[in-house]
């Protein structure tokens, strides 16, 4: 059976309109909030401290070791000079499974992060907007055609399989 898909409230609606893009001043304030709130989201809905976070995180990339206290660095607001690596943000969000981090480096990009499954439904969504569209002109053309021109090309497609 098909899991039914969670709604993350970090996540965008994929039909909300885009907001103006975030303003640059600030924002690595903003993503280092966004990282301590991901990791108190992640100890409290799923019951990972820091420790098991940086563990998994490391265990997802065994090319970058990252450990509670690279973690906690990256968190305090006294380690300014320590900036958490982007190359480390696929691992994070695997880990707690929130994206409000790569949804703020988006933003500031003034772009959207759209989940797969959403990207999927919407582009089904447009496929089958197109048939409807070629449904109706066809339709359209069918009115428009004598009545001897549409019976043969009943014909003709009756005779090629269509």
């Amino acid at each position: 059976m098909a899991r039914r898909p969670v709604h993350d409230p970090a996540q965008a609606n994929f039909f909300d309109l885009p907001q103006p893009p975030v303003s640059l001043p600030g924002f690595g304030l903003r993503l280092r909030e966004a990282l301590v709130e991901t990791l108190a989201v992640a100890r409290e809905a799923k019951g990972l401290d820091r420790f098991a976070v940086a563990a998994e995180m490391s265990r997802l990339d065994p090319d970058r070791e990252v450990s509670k206290a690279m973690l906690d660095r990256y968190c305090a607001p006294s380690a300014e000079d320590w900036r958490f690596p982007l190359e480390a943000l696929p691992a994070l969000i695997r880990v707690t499974d929130d994206a409000r981090l790569l949804t703020l480096v988006a933003e500031a990009c003034d772009h959207r992060v759209v989940p797969s499954e959403a990207a999927a439904l919407g582009e089904l969504m447009m496929l089958e907007l197109k048939e409807k569209r070629i449904r109706e002109r066809k339709e359209a053309l069918k009115r428009s055609l004598p009545q001897g021109a549409l019976q043969w090309a009943e014909r003709e497609a009756a005779r090629r399989g269509r």
